[in-house]
């Protein structure tokens, strides 16, 4: 048996990363708010790209969650933690909706890679 200390600590990397989900739609809107006019974006714009993360989600959740199982989450969680990291690090770049956009499906598979397969972890540590 673990410490309740111990187990706290080991538990909480997992909880954070499932926690990190929730900026996914609160990034790019942010994000957009002072470039939206000289983007040339309009709200139809700004609901596609708000959109496209939470598409890249449903379609690949089940995906990752499979090859979570196969090859086991740590893996998965790593890997998806640095790609959802790097890709609002490209985007500041990005000079049109659609640069945007592919950031934002890169963020989105990335949050699909790391959402189940830490939920899938803390499952597994919590018996």
């Amino acid at each position: 048996m673990s410490t309740p200390a111990l187990q706290k600590t080991t538990v909480a990397p997992l909880y954070a990363a499932g926690f990190t989900t929730a900026f996914g739609a609160h990034s790019i809107a942010a994000g957009l708010g002072s470039e939206f006019g000289s983007l040339g974006t309009s709200l139809l714009t700004l609901g596609i790209l708000l959109a496209v993360y939470d598409l890249a989600e449903v379609i690949l959740k089940p995906i990752f969650g499979t090859l979570s199982d196969r090859i086991g989450s740590k893996p998965i969680i790593i890997g998806g933690l640095i790609v959802f990291t790097l890709m609002p690090s490209i985007g500041i770049f990005a000079q049109t909706p659609l640069a945007l956009g592919l950031v934002r499906l890169g963020q989105g598979a990335a949050a699909s890679a790391f959402s189940p397969a830490s939920s899938a972890a803390v499952a597994r540590m919590s018996g």
